[in-house]
């Protein structure tokens, strides 16, 4: 059970806190061992595969001592008796070896162990293949509950980023951005209730909304393993309902070889008719007359330009009894250019099998630049009058035309030092990390004509699922739009996290069980702004955009021709216009100073950690418990602004508020795997987490766009979670899972936004008004299945499903039944593969169901992210040994991204994107 309590002078609290793990921690440190002499230290490896093994399970014959291999295949034993031992090591999918040696009475005996498959003649080992062994290693050697993706993985799928890269795991989805996957979500738990690190240390969010990381910032080329814990352990950080991404970048250590690979692409997208392409590099190796350095140089270069086309149908409303209507009707077209660079270098220092140290880098840019063409139209204004069930006639209708150009420009960057170290029984870990992650937009330009009040009558057809309007061919005249604004704008918003932590693990033996006790503390610093710059005109003599002339008609077949866009702005023109006629527009000081200063923050939250958990093997059954206790102190700083003040002063826009909150966390769990026979694993897990919530959710701005209000709430109440975990794995030969695991959240205060239409907030008219808001509790009940098997004969599947049943208790809406914000009551991914001798085929599709994603003043209201499936194919030949072609074709079924209000026929959304091809080469030395 989780206690929070808030604390006054809680520096003194959590200090005490603090100490007292540091006190058990020395204790255990300097607790009387039996005094010995020997160790035992090696490496397992498997030389077909020119792989370290990972997870391999490596015992002695004496003593019931147990150790499990890292990433590079290290195990040891320190402190034996001298004599005479067998060590063993096992793994599933490999045959088991044993090797006699003989510890001295001082000093260390090196002892490297070679693994064999049982089944490499059966089994074509390609990359497909092997990424699957390799994330299943993965999986079977954790101590808690995860699945993972490996770097030959990622490069098998036309997954361009870490995001659409782990949606095909059991109980992942992800958030479509114009096309492109961006944020996770693991089992229908918001993405900002996940914890992502890189190489174990924290992240920081490029975004002013929330603490959620867009993984489409990070290009997959350069990672080497991705690891979604979903049940997490005291080590790791407690803001992690949803759980824990941990992005692993490559290592030269990884292989025993030098590594290196250069791969370079160019496609085709159907919406657009233009070209992406990109490369990417990637070289390991050791150095050093002893192979005691290691460097890995990675970069990857990624560009799209493509369109897409959306329509939106928005305040769905009854215009008689039964029968709905949307209110405002928008058509959008987009042109837009994706940008994505990443460059990785990791150093490390192993001058000893004890001893490491290492400097690891990250650096990630994504560059977005938007061209918007927008009609919107408020259709209903007036009387309204019903001439059927489906058709609606509305006395007035108001339409402005727009133009918007939006380039953004995303950093998330990491740099890490540190070092390992082991000494008698005992490892010890420290480091120092900074991460800056950035979001700035140089510039923004609104271009808007809107009409009178009542200058287009019109009738909505809902008759069919895309709803019609028509107003005339008035709506299409551009006399009808007089000039409304300019709006000029920049944004800079910067996360810089400075992170300290220390790790102290101490294998011991528990009356005569093996285990080890484990301590830590951490401290992080998070300062974050957001700074905003507005100048905005006015007009200071009328005009239409017709009197310009600066206009083209808009595209001939928009949305496959379903609606008419209409005249669309010449942007250049537009601002040539501005430049040579600066009579024409009046400076709108008010408006301007408002708008900047409205949505600026600062905020500066610390983190103080510590944790103690203990693991003892039992035989055939490990347990691992302890309790993490986490401190937060945060400040947030903003600017009220009273918009209703006849005296405002543009110079002196608004008054600044400070608030602040802090409070303790105290996080105990308890992980068991039992394992009956050798490919048999049973787990359960019992944990707590919690859920801090997003900045913009608790900072006190308030910004207006469009007549739709946006504020914090300062009261929000973080989430508490206490989550129960069972999964039983049954690994197949020679090389697959049969696995189900089920699941159990039950969530205190979560967050939802509450959008309240028609209200006047801080003397400011609105026509709707979004807020967070506590809900009372919400619970999440889910069950996961999945599937792989390879099959001797070149064929392979993997196949999983997700089905989640929740419910959340939301004031005011007491009575409705309301599943959890995000979550989808269905996922599944199925993946057929064939191999042939050079030749390799993957066709792979991904479903997510339906799910809620805000909220309403009743049940009429709520809004909803339709089903999404998806479907993606790649083919590769291998040409030789070095050189592969690979063909690969994203979204052939051409899916759109839609969402609906209350019913799934009101639509209310609809992206169309199309697909994408590519053709490349990758070339391995």
């Amino acid at each position: 059970m989780i206690t929070r309590k808030e604390i006054n002078g809680g520096h003194s609290v959590v200090s005490t806190t603090m100490l007292g793990l540091a006190i058990v921690a020395s204790l255990c440190v300097l607790a009387p061992r039996v005094s010995y002499a020997g160790d035992i230290v090696g490496v397992v490896n498997d030389p077909a595969l020119q792989r370290f093994v990972d997870g391999a399970t490596v015992t002695t014959d004496q003593g019931n001592r147990r150790a499990v291999t890292d990433r590079w295949g290290r195990y040891s034993f320190r402190g034996l008796p001298a004599g005479e031992y067998t060590v063993k090591a096992d793994f599933g999918g490999y045959e088991t070896q044993s090797v006699s040696v003989t510890v001295p009475q001082t000093g260390e005996v090196a002892l490297d162990i070679t693994l064999t498959s049982e089944y490499l003649d059966e089994v074509i080992v390609t990359g497909t293949r092997l990424s699957q062994l390799l994330a299943l290693q993965r999986k079977r050697a954790a101590e808690s509950i995860l699945d993972a993706v490996s770097a030959d993985t990622v490069g098998k799928l036309p997954d361009f980023n870490v995001a659409e890269a782990i949606q095909r795991l059991p109980g992942l989805s992800v958030e479509i951005d114009q096309g492109e996957g961006r944020y996770t979500v693991i089992r229908g738990i918001d993405s900002d209730l996940n914890n992502v690190t890189i190489d174990g240390n924290l992240v920081g969010s490029p975004e002013g909304s929330g603490r959620r990381v867009a993984l489409d910032v990070v290009p997959s080329d350069l990672v080497s393993i991705v690891e979604v814990v979903k049940a997490i352990t005291p080590d790791l950080d407690g803001n992690a309902i949803g759980g824990n991404i941990n992005v692993v970048t490559r290592s030269a250590f990884d292989s025993p070889e030098p590594f290196g690979v250069i791969s370079a692409r160019a496609g085709y997208n159907d919406k657009s008719g233009r070209n992406p392409y990109g490369a990417s590099a990637t070289w390991g190796s050791t150095l050093g007359p002893n192979d005691e350095w290691g460097l890995v140089l990675a970069g990857s270069y990624y560009i799209k330009r493509y369109d897409t086309e959306l329509v939106e149908g928005l305040d769905w409303a009854e215009f008689q009894p039964g029968d709905f209507a949307p209110g405002n009707l928008r058509l959008f077209e987009y042109d837009i250019e994706r940008e994505r660079i990443g460059i990785n270098a990791n150093l490390e220092y192993r001058p000893n099998d004890t001893t490491l140290w290492y400097l690891r880098s990250i650096f990630n840019e994504f560059t977005d630049e938007e061209q918007r063409d927008q009609l919107d139209f408020d259709a209903a204004r007036g009387d309204q009058t019903p001439l059927s069930s489906t058709v609606v006639q509305n006395e007035d209708g108001r339409a402005s035309r727009e133009y918007r150009q939006n380039n953004q420009t995303q950093q998330l960057n990491n740099i890490s030092i540190g070092g390992e170290f082991d000494f008698d029984n005992m490892t010890w870990g420290a480091s120092y990390t900074f991460s800056h992650a950035e979001e700035i937009t140089p510039l923004r330009i609104d271009w808007e004509y809107r009409s009178g009040g009542g200058a287009f009558p019109n009738t909505v057809d809902v008759s069919n699922y895309y709803w019609q309007f028509d107003a005339g061919p008035a709506i299409n005249d551009p006399a009808n739009y007089p000039f409304r604004r300019v709006r000029r704008r920049t944004d800079a918003i910067e996360e810089d996290i400075n992170s300290f932590k220390t790790d102290l693990r101490i294998d011991r033996d528990f009356g005569g069980r093996s285990g080890y006790l484990k301590f830590g503390l951490k401290y992080a610093e998070r300062d974050k702004f957001r700074d905003r710059e507005n100048t905005d005109y006015e007009d200071a003599v009328s005009f239409t955009l017709a009197d310009t002339g600066l206009y083209s008609s808009g595209p001939s077949n928009f949305f496959d021709g379903r609606y008419e866009l209409g005249p669309v702005l010449d942007f250049a023109g537009h601002e040539a216009f501005f430049r040579s006629n600066p009579a024409m527009f009046e400076f709108n000081d008010d408006g301007s100073a408002e708008s900047s200063i409205a949505s600026d923050y600062d905020i500066v939250e610390d983190l103080y950690a510590g944790y103690g958990m203990i693991s003892v093997d039992f035989g055939s059954t490990t347990v691992l418990g302890g309790v993490r206790v986490e401190y937060t102190d945060a400040i947030y700083i903003a600017t009220l602004i009273d918009f209703d003040d006849p005296f405002f002063d543009p110079l002196n826009p608004g008054v600044p508020v400070q608030d602040r909150t802090n409070y303790i966390d105290y996080l105990p769990s308890l992980h068991v795997t039992f394992r009956p026979r050798d490919n048999v694993i049973v787990r359960a897990a019992w944990t707590n987490t919690i859920g801090r919530p997003d900045f913009e959710d608790v900072v006190p701005v308030f910004e207006v766009e469009d007549e739709a209000g946006q504020t914090g709430n300062v009261e929000l109440e973080p989430y508490a979670s206490m989550g129960f975990d069972f999964s039983y794995e049954y690994y197949l030969e020679p090389s697959g899972i049969l696995s189900i695991g089920a699941f159990y959240k039950d969530i205190d205060n979560p967050i939802y936004t509450e959008r309240t239409q028609n209200v006047t907030y801080r003397g400011v008219d609105l026509l709707s008004l979004s807020q967070p808001q506590n809900a009372d509790s919400g619970s999440l009940l889910g069950l996961e299945l999945s599937w792989e098997q390879q099959f001797a004969n070149g064929l392979g599947a993997s196949v999983n499903l997700t089905f989640v049943d929740s419910d959340v208790e939301v004031f005011g809406r007491e009575s409705d039944d309301l599943t959890f914000f995000g979550q989808a009551d269905t996922l599944a991914n199925v993946t057929l593969y064939y191999s042939f001798g050079r030749f390799e085929a993957r066709l792979a599709a991904n479903y997510r169901d339906d799910y809620l994603a805000g909220i309403g003043g009743d049940v009429t209201e709520d809004v909803y992210w339709d089903e999404h499936t998806q479907v993606d194919l790649k083919l590769t030949f291998d040409a030789s040994d070095s050189l592969s072609i690979f063909g690969e074709v994203q979204n052939i079924n051409d899916e759109s991204r839609k969402e609906y209000q209350d019913i799934s026929s009101r639509l209310l959304a609809d992206e169309i994107y199309s697909w994408t091809a590519l053709v490349g080469m990758t070339y391995a030395f």
